[in-house]
C-alpha cells in the first residue's frame, strides 16, 4: 500500500532525484514537465507522468492537485513560472506546495505569495558539508523540531566507561539508539554494561548543542 501521494512538477535533475526516490519508497507519485523527452525517459518509474505546462491553469485543474499530500514545484530556474504555478496550485486547493528556490529574496516572495516550505537544496548540502568538516566525530547531523539524530565516533574520552557510569541521558540529555561494529555494517546489543570504545559508531538522538559539544571533537 502507497505511503502518501505526490506531484513533482519540473523534471530537471533534481524534481527527477526526488520523484524517482519518492517512488521507490513506496510513495504514488505524479511527475509532469513541459519536456516529452524527460518524461518518456521517467514514466516508467512513477505511477503517473504528463506532458504538461505547470503554468497552465487548465492543466492544474484537470490534475485535481488537491488530492495529493504535497506538491512539488522544481523549476527554479523559471522563478516567474514558479509565482505563477504555486498562485494556481494555492487556488485550486492544493494541501501543501514544496518549492525549490535558488536565493533567500526568492525565499521571501515565495513564502509571502503562500508557500508551506521553500527549500534551497545547495545551500543545505553545504551547510551539512560545512558542518561534517568541523565537527571531525560526527559524520551526519539531522534537525528536526529543535533536536537531532547524528552518526558519530565515540571520543576517546568516553572509551572503557559502562553506558550506565556514563549516564549520557542524565548529564548530556542525549540518548543512544544504535551502536555499530567498526565496519558500520552490523548492529551491535546495547545496554547498561555496554562499553564503548574509542572509534565505536554510534547513532545518537535528542539535544542538538549536546552532542555537537560532546562528540565534535578537538
Amino acid at each position: 500500500m502507497a505511503k502518501n501521494s505526490y506531484a513533482v512538477f519540473g523534471m530537471g535533475a533534481f524534481g527527477t532525484r526526488l520523484a524517482t526516490a519518492l517512488s521507490q519508497s513506496g510513495n504514488t507519485v505524479l511527475i509532469c514537465d513541459r519536456n516529452a523527452a524527460r518524461i518518456e525517459e521517467l514514466k516508467e518509474k512513477v505511477a503517473d507522468a504528463v506532458i504538461a505546462d505547470a503554468t497552465n491553469e487548465e492543466v492544474i485543474r484537470e490534475l485535481n492537485v488537491d488530492k495529493f499530500d504535497a506538491v512539488i514545484l522544481g523549476m527554479s530556474s523559471y522563478f516567474e513560472s514558479q509565482v505563477l504555478a504555486l498562485t494556481l496550485l494555492k487556488q485550486a486547493g492544493a494541501k501543501k506546495v514544496i518549492i525549490k528556490s535558488k536565493s533567500a529574496i526568492q525565499e521571501k516572495i515565495l513564502y509571502r505569495l503562500g508557500a508551506d516550505e521553500v527549500i534551497q537544496p545547495e545551500l543545505d548540502v553545504a551547510s551539512r558539508l560545512a558542518r561534517k568538516l568541523s565537527m571531525a566525530n560526527i559524520s551526519d547531523i539531522f534537525e528536526f523540531k529543535g533536536s537531532a539524530i547524528a552518526d558519530v565516533l565515540v571520543p576517546p574520552e568516553l572509551e572503557n566507561i559502562p553506558l550506565r557510569d556514563l549516564d549520557l541521558r542524565g548529564k548530556y540529555n542525549i540518548t543512544i539508539l544504535l551502536k555499530y561494529t567498526p565496519d558500520g555494517l552490523n548492529v551491535c546489543a546495547i545496554g547498561p554494561d555496554t562499553v564503548l570504545k574509542a572509534g565505536d559508531q554510534l547513532t545518537v538522538f535528542r539535544d542538538q548543542k549536546s552532542i555537537i559539544e560532546l562528540f565534535r571533537g578537538k
